[in-house]
């Protein structure tokens, strides 16, 4: 009966707490919240579903180990420029200001509560942690302007263990009573914590350089490696774990790679799922009367810690720091507490209540932990965007457009939405497009779009809400996207994609289905032969719909999706490389032809009138050679070939549409459409855009014979 019970308090606990988990980053609500609430409401005092109680003596361990992983992926968040922006300010806050909360926490407890010294100074120490559990997502959210970020989320990780360390040293003076002892165990943690945290760090570094784990068991190895530096640290010295994760995390952060980029990203999924657990299992313990008993001295204890402990913690730690008088007053105000002030404060008070001397005020310590936590993620959390704004020390919501590929096309698309008020990044690789794009006046980077996570904290990127992806490798846009995700969301993500490839992609949304590859459009743009406009007119044949501009802004086009608005953005083309090269050849309706071969002898006939220079006993040689080497068929029901010429100057184009389909060579394929291409032997660049737009043609019969259907048409052969 027991192990059912315990059954059902995990299912419960990681469902449930998984479910309100997402339902509050739907609703940008602060998730804590929810899961007290979701706590309280299934636990022994609501509905009795879920019972901590049943877990006996494997909550401490599952707490523990839980405490040490989330420390250990806040450690890889970490990195060390932001940390040498303003590393006094961060130093104190770790130091002199630690001190401040504490002693303020303790002297509430003991004047308003008439607790001893001994709970009143255990209670305080509890809450000196904020947490990256609750500062992170905040941080996200607020999009702070400056080191204002980074000052909260160096304060917001490292300050767990300091905090853990203070705690457990105030309650080795509780239950202990033997200062020197708690000293010299303070200490030992200090030091083993920092060895081990540093070996392991490295280990799981040297490991990960040297490519002894494989690729996909890199996920269970970072978190493996977590546990066992934890638990080393843990046999030697209790409580020295955490230290040693986070420092472990930190040192792993410094090598910045597609392993740590994976680990961070799982880590950060593991988080949410410990977080959700772990919260709704320490909540549901707690008993809504006891709050109520003391509700005004709790509410007054914790108005104490809100509105003096933390606003003169930054007053002293500030002094000399360059910060402004907007900025300390933020920093005074935003100080939401998390999962390791919860956590330890159930266990401190689970151990309290067995020692006959302090069980009577063992309460105390859990109800105003809880309150601390309470009143600051809701107050704080819910005010803080506002007081952000404010004090005009937020960045404001991220408008930006990050179009990935600064060629011709993504200049021309920038270029256009820039005049229109809208604040446009180009990226790319290519040094020559970067700098061609800086002449023409737009912002670009010479950087990598698939490093988005060291990407999303540089200066010039903190302004991106929205993406388009618009090289010629799908695969390549579906990447980026992907990298992108978890900073713009789902419906942000735009990329090309033709129409062949358009559904195969889950990840983002394709667009620009009908443009051809974005280096074909942009060398058409390039030439003259297209351009792109913004107008009003309808859209007319050779004209391809792009974007549409409405009261709000640019919104792109999905694939067969109606504009919104007559106020389009279209790409205007003249004729293509392909469409030139066919007027240039022609296009033949046959009729009875048995074979593949004498079909390509009559257009080599055709060849040999369009340029007589060209001597058809070669290009037959050729035409044939040609054939044994490789496989004419390409596609479903088409056969091309491609030939050299050294009289020619510009690639000629001719097109056989059959009426009759005719069996290829192999047997198993019916051509309807054969192609002969005839390039002039020196020239190696037409040949190349003409080649990709056929390839993307010939992919889509549909689109094949509508094309072929709008060129001029010679008469049947």
């Amino acid at each position: 009966m027991d192990s059912d019970i315990a059954f059902r308090t995990i299912a419960l606990a990681l469902g449930v707490g998984l479910l309100l988990t997402v339902i509050a980053h739907k609703f940008d609500f602060p998730t804590i919240v929810l899961l007290f609430a979701g706590g309280l409401a299934l636990g022994p005092a609501g509905l009795g579903w879920i019972d901590p109680q049943s877990l006996g003596h494997v909550m401490p361990v599952i707490v523990s180990l839980s405490i040490g992983i989330i420390l250990f992926e806040g450690g890889l968040t970490l990195k060390p420029a932001d940390y040498t922006a303003s590393p006094t300010i961060i130093k104190l806050l770790l130091t002199v200001g630690v001190l401040v909360t504490w002693l303020c926490a303790a002297a509430a407890i003991y004047f308003i509560f008439q607790a001893s010294w001994q709970i009143s100074l255990l209670s305080g120490s509890l809450v000196v942690v904020t947490g990256p559990t609750v500062i992170v997502p905040m941080l996200h959210r607020l999009r702070l302007k400056d080191k204002l970020g980074s000052i909260l989320h160096w304060e917001g990780v490292l300050i767990d263990p300091i905090g853990v360390f203070v705690a457990v040293f105030c309650y080795e003076l509780v239950v202990v009573e033997d200062g020197s002892s708690a000293i010299a165990g303070l200490a030992l943690r200090l030091l083993v914590g920092l060895i081990l945290g540093a070996i392991g760090g490295v280990a799981i570094q040297q490991c990960l350089e040297r490519k002894w784990i494989p690729d996909s068991l890199t996920n269970p190895f970072a978190l493996a490696a977590a546990v066992l530096v934890f638990t080393c640290a843990e046999l030697i010295s209790h409580e020295s774990g955490l230290l040693a994760v986070t420092v472990a995390g930190v040192v792993v952060a410094r090598r910045r790679s597609s392993e740590v980029r994976q680990i961070k990203a799982f880590k950060a999924e593991l988080t949410d799922i410990l977080i959700a657990t772990l919260f709704l299992l320490l909540v549901s313990r707690l008993d809504p009367a006891v709050f109520l008993q003391d509700l005004w001295k709790l509410v007054a204890a914790a108005a104490v810690v809100m509105l003096i402990g933390r606003p003169l913690n930054i007053l002293l730690c500030s002094i000399g720091s360059g910060l402004t008088g907007r900025e300390k007053l933020f920093l005074a105000w935003v100080a939401p507490r998390g999962i390791v002030a919860a956590s330890m404060a159930s266990l401190f008070a689970l151990q309290l209540s067995e020692s006959p001397e302090h069980a009577a005020e063992s309460g105390i310590v859990e109800t105003f932990v809880y309150t601390i936590i309470c009143g600051t993620v809701i107050i704080q959390g819910l005010s803080a965007g506002w007081w952000a704004r404010k004090l005009r020390v937020s960045r404001g919501k991220a408008d930006g457009w990050l179009i990935v590929g600064a060629h011709a096309l993504g200049r021309g698309i920038a270029r256009i939405m820039v005049e229109n008020g809208r604040n446009v990044l180009l990226v790319d690789s290519n040094q020559r497009n970067i700098d061609a794009a800086k002449r023409d006046g737009l912002q670009a980077a010479l950087e990598d779009a698939r490093e988005a996570e060291d990407l999303r904290d540089d200066e010039r990127f903190q302004n991106v809400g929205q993406l388009i992806a618009l090289t010629d490798n799908v695969d390549l846009n579906e990447l980026v996207a992907n990298r992108w995700l978890p900073f713009l969301g789902r419906s942000k993500l735009h990329a090309w994609s033709p129409r062949s490839g358009a559904d195969n992609s889950e990840a983002l949304d394709t667009v620009f289905n009908d443009l051809p590859e974005p280096s074909i459009a942009s060398e058409e743009l390039t030439h003259g032969t297209a351009q792109l406009e913004l107008s009003q007119d309808p859209i007319a044949d050779g004209e391809i719909p792009l974007m549409c501009l409405g009261d709000s802004g640019f919104t792109l086009l999905s694939r067969n999706e109606k504009p919104a608005t007559n106020n389009i953005l279209r790409l205007v083309r003249q004729r293509s490389h392909l469409g030139r090269a066919i007027e240039r050849g022609g296009i033949y309706r046959l009729a009875k032809l048995k074979d593949l071969d004498t079909i390509y002898h009559k257009l080599c006939d055709q060849a040999v009138l369009k340029d007589p220079r060209l001597d058809r006993p070669t290009l037959i040689e050729d035409l044939e050679e040609m054939a044994r080497r490789r496989s004419p068929i390409f596609g479903d029901d088409v056969s091309a070939l491609h030939l050299y010429s050294p009289v020619l100057e510009r690639t000629l184009c001719f097109l056989a549409w059959l009426e009759t389909p005719v069996t290829s060579r192999s047997g198993r394929t019916q051509v309807e459409f054969v192609f002969l291409l005839i390039s002039p032997t020196n020239d190696s660049e037409e040949p190349l855009p003409l080649l990709a737009q056929f390839v993307h043609l010939c992919h889509d019969h549909d689109a094949l014979e509508a094309w072929a259907a709008k060129q001029e048409t010679t008469d049947p052969i």
